[in-house]
């Protein structure tokens, strides 16, 4: 846990808050509901933005509650910067390098080798929408219900329905608080429309699968990019399965990686199939302890978060090696 206030900025200087490149729900939400916190505190120069496109459920969900998805920009070279729901450099926006990072809100482990901003916000949280939740309701900010709503699917959809181990107690306590302002009585149904809403996937193609919720690591000088599906049957995925190992092959030919993932998560049987390329995707069967079947496909019982379940045995890996 970690909390550094130390406010050096100039006001009147515009601030940007912005997400992770590729942006699942809660990277969009947690800078929107970022924005809110600071204008309740009289800070209006911070502006809520996004890096790049968003994917269909954001979509979904911000025209469900009738609210604008924050502006897009995706180059913010000379710019200050609020980084939320990452600090790795990999998934910064474009032009990172060329801008102020000036304060950081995230609930990943902290990843700043190449600058220290003077304001940190780190809590082991399911979501980071959970953590700005926190900041509105114990500074009494009035949150409106579409608001509460939005931050409500984030935590749902982060945490997998309050469901994966990345889950806590406060993850729950602030989504039974939104859900009460929301109107929201049911948190279940609400779960399964917005999971409804995301399980598209055959509809779409491989290459459009693997884009939408995909996070490139470092793993101690091992490139490792994960895509995670989440669905309510990953069997009905196994026709596609062909088509998407077949992508990530064509990927690594032309972006190569060492390692490449598709996490096909069912939400319901709480298990996940995992599709691999790469020139060390074989480590894997040792990292897993399970067999690569046809040298591409495992799968993983009990499974169901990137964040707590695969990407650390792998950076474990790398890092004992």
């Amino acid at each position: 846990m970690m909390d550094i206030n130390t406010d050096n900025i100039l006001i009147g200087d515009t601030i940007y808050i912005s997400g992770h490149k590729k942006p699942d729900l809660d990277a969009v939400v947690s800078a929107y509901s970022y924005q809110i916190y600071r204008h309740a505190r009289g800070d209006f120069n911070y502006i809520a933005i996004r890096s790049d496109d968003v994917n269909a459920v954001t979509k979904w969900i911000f025209n469900h509650f009738k609210l604008d998805i924050p502006m897009l920009i995706r180059d913010v070279s000379g710019k200050k910067l609020v980084l939320v729901d990452h600090t790795d450099p990999v998934q910064r926006p474009d032009g990172w390098e060329r801008a102020e990072i000036i304060e950081v809100v995230d609930h990943h482990n902290l990843k700043l080798e190449t600058t220290v901003p003077p304001k940190i916000t780190i809590r082991p949280y399911g979501s980071t929408s959970t953590l700005v939740g926190q900041k509105l309701i114990q500074a009494n900010v009035k949150i409106q219900p579409n608001v509460a709503g939005l931050m409500l699917a984030a935590i749902i959809d982060d945490t997998l329905a309050l469901r994966s181990p990345i889950t806590t107690y406060v993850d729950r306590s602030i989504a039974g608080q939104l859900s009460a302002i929301a109107g929201i009585s049911d948190i279940s149904s609400f779960a399964r429309e917005l999971f409804d809403h995301k399980d598209i996937w055959l509809k779409l193609k491989a290459n459009q699968i693997i884009n939408t919720d995909i996070k490139e690591f470092d793993a101690n000088g091992t490139s490792v990019v994960i895509t995670q599906v989440e669905t309510m049957d990953n069997q009905k995925l196994s026709k596609k399965e062909p088509e998407l190992v077949l992508e990530l092959k064509k990927l690594n030919r032309t972006q190569p990686k060492d390692i490449r993932i598709v996490m096909l998560t069912d939400l319901l049987r709480n298990d996940c199939i995992i599709l691999a390329d790469g020139n060390k995707a074989q480590d894997l069967e040792k990292i897993f302890g399970t067999q690569l079947e046809k040298g591409n496909r495992m799968y993983l019982p009990g499974v169901l978060s990137r964040k707590k379940q695969v990407l650390p045995p792998i950076l474990d890996y790398y890092t004992k090696i």
